[in-house]
């Protein structure tokens, strides 16, 4: 059973594995690409299904987590009225 911050604890661990990629985006992307065709076709099907699959979520993703970032205005459910 997945852990209520594993998803923080994997976010923070793909941050640091892409930044061991290389000191620029140009570099990090060709590191990135050349081990991906370097894996055995089955495994590179996998990772790009899992690849396209969170691509397609962190868009959605975005607005929700930076307006996290701000304090929240207090509703009146807050104070106790209906």
């Amino acid at each position: 059973m997945r852990t209520p911050n594993e998803f923080w604890l994997s976010l923070h661990e793909l941050a640091r594995a892409i930044d061991a990629e290389g000191t620029t985006n140009e570099e990090r992307r060709a590191n990135i690409l050349a081990s991906l065709e370097q894996m055995p076709s089955i495994a590179r099907g996998q990772v790009l299904s899992e690849l396209v699959e969170l691509l397609t979520f962190l868009p959605d993703l975005y607005p929700h987590v930076i307006g996290a970032g701000k304090p929240r205005q207090p509703q009146k459910s807050d104070r106790g009225v209906a």
